[in-house]
């Protein structure tokens, strides 16, 4: 500013500064950001809130309140998406990033989702919970060509999308009575009232939800024994060790059982070695099955002694207490 008014004169740095207030007021304009979501829906009541993210059901009326006859009108909207649900997501920026901060701001309650679906769905069933353009949602058409026969097969790869996962009252209730609310709650507390255990947690939960909507076997794998790490590992000592046994150790099963689930999870983290260093490794679809269902058990039990621990080494002070117990 002082080399524009010794350059230029009075007048242009009064221009120049006049434009740099304009430009710094900008980052405390508040914004509405509305995003299409994939992968849920809420047939029984027009929106939802999640961790701050008010998820609309994509109806006639909320579509005519978003949209504007000038630009953008309800059938534009419509053939831009064929999302059930929008999310609205209030946010300070300046106007170039406030759809990025909108954006981050549903992550949290993304994860949280994809946790819940994990928890209240059968074994298997596909998960394609995100922002449009962030997930596998879509048919992939296949066509197969007998080299012998020249015979022709198309075969159609299932979407994701279907059926998605319904945020009803009775799936509430349920979550609510499983504790697994607890999540959403979190979610609505201070970043800066947060424990170092529930940061820790929310990580996790993060890590998980992605593994669920993976394209690629491999990296759901990968990213299912690295959410167990976000807890157990040390940075000492065999980690296979650390992790099959810290698993076990919170399952109410017999001694017996423990044992059987500890090696089972020895045996999988065989599986991460090899993959983190390259060797080709066929991942079968039990073998994926069990390790998502055990770390989904395990990131219950942290929810369930979320208030037990308040940092990551409590956790593992509690876990050392008990091997030597």
């Amino acid at each position: 500013m002082i080399e524009i008014h010794a350059l230029h004169g009075a007048d242009k740095a009064r221009e120049a500064l006049r434009s740099l207030v304009a430009e710094l007021d900008a980052y405390a304009e508040e914004h509405t950001v509305f995003l299409p979501i994939f992968g849920i829906a809420i047939p029984d009541a027009p929106s939802r809130t999640l961790g701050g993210v008010v998820f609309h059901q994509a109806s006639d009326a909320f579509l005519e309140r978003i949209a504007s006859g000038d630009t953008f009108t309800v059938p534009y909207l419509r053939r831009q998406t064929g999302a059930e649900v929008w999310a609205e997501v209030r946010v300070t920026a300046e106007p170039k990033h406030a759809v990025i901060r909108a954006e981050e701001g549903c992550g949290p309650s993304i994860d949280v989702l994809r946790f819940w679906m994990a928890c209240m769905t059968k074994r298997g069933t596909p998960c394609a919970i995100g922002l449009q353009g962030d997930v596998v949602t879509t048919e992939r058409p296949r066509v197969i060509v007998n080299k012998d026969s020249g015979a022709k097969r198309f075969d159609p790869h299932r979407s994701r999308r279907v059926p998605g996962f319904p945020l009803i009252q009775q799936v509430l209730d349920a979550l609510h009575n499983a504790r697994l609310d607890t999540l959403a709650a979190l979610l609505n507390t201070s970043p800066n009232n947060r424990t170092a255990f529930d940061k820790l947690l929310l990580h996790a939960v993060h890590v998980f939800g992605s593994s669920k909507v993976q394209a690629a076997t491999d990296d759901r794998f990968l990213n299912l024994v690295t959410c167990l790490e976000t807890f157990l590992s040390t940075g000492e000592g065999n980690i296979t060790q650390n992790v099959a046994e810290g698993v076990v150790m919170f399952f109410a099963v017999s001694v017996s059982e423990r044992v059987r689930l500890k090696k089972e999870l020895q045996r999988l983290y065989g599986t991460r070695s090899k993959l983190s260093h390259g060797v080709h490794t066929e991942i079968l679809p039990d073998d994926l099955y069990l390790l998502d269902d055990l770390t989904k058990c395990f990131l219950v039990a942290m929810i369930e002694h979320r208030e037990k621990f308040h940092s990551k080494q409590d956790l593992l002070r509690f876990l050392e207490q008990q091997r030597l117990g």
